[in-house]
């Protein structure tokens, strides 16, 4: 049994960031993770930009009546210069015309009866706003708008579409293969015998695959006989960048899963990790092919994903690993922690405060469905007063 942080260096100093890239349309760019730096192709705005619907004039005019020499809408060409005593009246979106410095806003004026002339009304603080958004405010003309590495998100989207990439460079990604072991296991929609359970633990994890942008694909149930998880883990192996089993690998007579993982060419760099829930977990790799076995209880199964899976996919994936950790705090003591493994708390968040989600041991999958979070209780750790500080690692 080796201490967490040892169980991650290991996991992470296998994990390869894959090279390949393709393209993607941007309807699907969403969870994808960019294979280049994008830049601006023009600068942003690309013009003068009038920010309200308004009165394009010089600010040395602003105290005069002005002759409104015309409308400029947006998407139009200009349709004149703004001259001494002259404004162009302007829509939001527009360019700005020429030898205009300000806009003002329509709230701030009065036009004459017959349309022609426009007079400002608004008081000093407005007289001072130009209203306009000068051309490469935001970004010049070749500037860096989102990194290489970025995965991108909806809001991503705006930016990438205003640059005109129809197609995203994006990373090509890993493909996970998923496998529950396990004769007691049926998969939902069935009906159970008395000695059955539903298999949840695998589309748990193709939930969590899908979270962290990666393609899986779902072996199925394999029953507890050498010959056949060694024939699946073969087809796995064979198939995808990385297989995920979940049960199977503890110290029980029938956990034939690590005789099968080395019968498949795999050596096991690691099968206990100090840690509680999550003990009997296995990582072994098959030269640039890598392999989790995770215990069986659902609770397990998630939280050891959380903790070693997910980082590893973000190297792979070419995405900064950035867990969302906050410092609250406990609005309950808990319990003294294990003395010899690190104790993972599921937790809920209320008011600003942690509270630990009481459970009946790691197949209570119940709890899942409450958590916000975990906090980590070093092993031996003493009980946590109400109000200690802990850092919360967000789900």
């Amino acid at each position: 049994m080796i201490p967490y942080e040892k169980a991650f260096s290991i996991v992470m100093a296998q994990a390869r960031r894959t090279s390949a890239t393709e393209t993607c349309a941007l309807t699907d760019a969403v969870g994808r993770i960019l294979a280049e730096d994008i830049v601006a192709s023009r600068d942003i705005p690309p013009f003068d930009r009038v920010a309200v619907d308004g009165y394009a004039c010089r600010r040395a005019d602003i105290g005069d009546e002005l002759e409104i020499a015309g409308i400029l809408a947006a998407g139009h060409e200009p349709v004149g210069a703004v001259s001494a005593g002259r404004c162009i009246k302007v829509m939001t979106g527009a360019i700005l015309p020429a030898g205009a410095d300000m806009v003002f806003m329509v709230e701030d004026a009065r036009e004459s009866s017959d349309g022609r002339r426009v007079r400002f009304t608004g008081d000093e603080r407005a007289s001072r706003r130009t209203n306009y958004a000068p051309r490469g405010e935001d970004r010049k003309k070749g500037a860096v708008v989102l990194g290489n590495g970025t995965r991108i998100a909806a809001r991503h989207i705006t930016i990438l579409a205003s640059l005109g990439l129809a197609q995203v460079p994006v990373r090509v990604r890993p493909l996970v293969g998923v496998l529950a072991t396990g004769d007691e296991l049926v998969e939902p929609g069935a009906d159970p015998l008395p000695h059955q359970i539903m298999n949840s633990n695998a589309y748990q994890l193709m939930a969590q695959l899908r979270d962290c942008g990666v393609l899986s694909r779902y072996f199925g149930i394999v029953k507890d006989d050498r010959e056949s998880l060694t024939r699946a883990i073969g087809e796995a192996r064979d198939a995808c960048d990385l297989i995920i089993l979940s049960g199977g690998v503890s110290a029980g007579d029938f956990d034939l899963v690590p005789q099968a993982f080395a019968a498949n060419g795999y050596a096991t760099l690691f099968d206990r990790v100090a840690i509680k829930p999550g003990k009997p977990t296995t990582f072994a790799v098959a030269g640039e092919r890598a392999l989790f076995g995770l215990p069986g209880n659902p609770v397990s199964v998630f939280i050891t994903f959380e903790l070693l899976v997910r980082p590893f996919l973000s190297v792979l994936t070419g995405a900064p690993f950035e867990p969302r950790i906050w410092r609250l705090p406990l609005g309950e003591a808990t319990k003294r922690a294990d003395a010899e493994r690190d104790t993972m708390v599921l937790v809920r968040l209320a008011e600003g405060q942690v509270f630990p989600i009481p459970n009946n041991g790691s197949g209570d999958y119940t709890t899942l469905a409450a958590a916000d979070g975990l906090i980590r209780l070093p092993a031996g750790s003493p009980p946590l007063t109400k109000g200690t500080p802990v850092d919360v690692r967000s789900f």
